[in-house]
């Protein structure tokens, strides 16, 4: 009975899975066992096209008359016009394996095109996670984003002036088709963005947001603009510098959000920061990465943190950026230069009795510096009671 109860296990599909999974990250073996026997075939297959890096390997599923306009890189706005789609008997193939994938990694043009040429479909119908790079703008008729989608990141054209709204349009259509998408990560390269004239959007599920905006904020402020409204707790920021330009967001922003963080300098976060809506937020980080800063820009960050979130303000972690001389005491002397490092510490020692809530705050300075810190900061004080964890880091 041993011996006829092993054969017996290949027929559960269960144990097919497991043992497909388990080699994941080995596609050879993946694809050797999905050729062994019509048992393992299915269970190997899906695991083995659950994840693609690119576009690629479907172009040789694809009709042979798209796979023609490839072949031949006939992709002009006339040729796709014109263009008909061939029958779904043609994509029978593509959609066999398309549908088996749940994390693609697509930064081809070819994507864009076949989504376009196929738009009555959605070409990935089970598709949980996309990041996507917008070699051009999406044609809004299309159907790039399953309504399966959870997680999206969209990059934009790298180290170009992009002329169009091509990003803020792609979440528009995320929007509209990928309405259960929780996850959304904004990477954008350009030197220059239009503006976009899109309201708000309803996103009903979205609740963890990442956009880096490396040069410009202009795309930053439309994005904040478009999803002001999105019930979005999470929240972390690659601000661009804003020298001597006030924040062009007409309505608060981000009524829910409870974690933000930002890499800038405290300038940016502060008037970042001045214009959200939420009343609650519980935790909060700023990592100054580029850019100039003064201890005046340090002061009105604390202040405007204090007066909006030192009733609510759980977590607090800061960062500097200048490599100077600092030491940690209540107010300048002689003995310790009065730097900007010195002067952020001085203007939270004063705002410490303001965060009643605060439990943990983490402050990370340059390395190889005299540090002393202020007995009331390192014992129990009634001057700031809720404190359970002052970590201090060099860096």
């Amino acid at each position: 009975m041993a011996q006829l109860a092993s054969p017996h296990a290949l027929y559960i599909s269960e144990i097919l899975f497991a043992i497909s999974y388990h080699l994941a990250d080995d596609k050879k073996a993946l694809a050797r066992l999905a050729r062994c026997c019509h048992a393992f075939s299915e269970p190997a297959l899906s695991v083995l096209w659950s994840s693609v890096r690119s576009f690629s390997p479907f172009i040789a599923l694809l009709p042979p008359t798209v796979k023609v306009l490839w072949d031949h890189s006939q992709f002009d706005e006339m040729t796709l016009v014109e263009f008909q789609c061939p029958p779904e008997e043609e994509w029978r193939v593509f959609d066999s394996y398309a549908r088996r994938v749940r994390r693609l990694y697509s930064g081809s043009r070819c994507h864009q095109i076949v989504a376009r040429i196929r738009s009555r479909t959605t070409l990935f119908p089970l598709l949980q996670s996309l990041s996507l790079q917008l070699v051009e703008s999406l044609d809004m008729q299309g159907h790039l984003f399953s309504d399966s989608l959870r997680s999206l990141k969209i990059s934009g054209p790298a180290y170009v002036h992009c002329k169009d709204d091509r990003v803020q349009m792609a979440v528009a259509q995320v929007a509209r088709d990928a309405p259960l998408v929780e996850h959304l990560h904004i990477e954008d390269y350009t030197y220059s963005v239009v503006q976009s004239s899109l309201p708000p959007l309803h996103f009903a599920h979205l609740r963890a947001v990442e956009i880096s905006a490396f040069f410009g904020y202009s795309l930053l402020q439309s994005l904040c603009h478009i999803l002001s409204q999105a019930p979005v707790t999470q929240l972390k920021l690659e601000l661009p510098p804003l020298p001597n330009k006030e924040w062009n967001v007409s309505v608060p922003v981000f009524p829910a959000l409870k974690s933000l963080q930002i890499c800038g300098n405290p300038a940016s976060a502060e008037q970042f920061i001045s214009h959200l809506a939420s009343e609650g937020l519980q935790e909060l980080g700023v990592h100054h990465t580029r850019g100039s800063a003064s201890a005046a820009d340090y002061h009105q960050l604390l202040l405007c943190v204090a007066d909006k979130y030192g009733n609510t303000l759980q977590q607090l972690s800061l960062s500097t950026l200048q490599q100077i001389s600092l030491s940690f005491t209540q107010s300048p002397t002689p003995n310790y230069p009065y730097d900007v490092s010195q002067a952020l510490l001085d203007a939270f020692y004063a705002l410490a009795p303001r965060f009643n809530r605060l439990q943990t705050f983490h402050l990370s300075l340059p390395h190889n510096r005299y540090v002393h810190l202020a007995p009331e900061l390192t014992s129990e004080s009634h001057t700031w009671p809720s404190l359970k964890l002052l970590d201090l880091e060099e860096k």
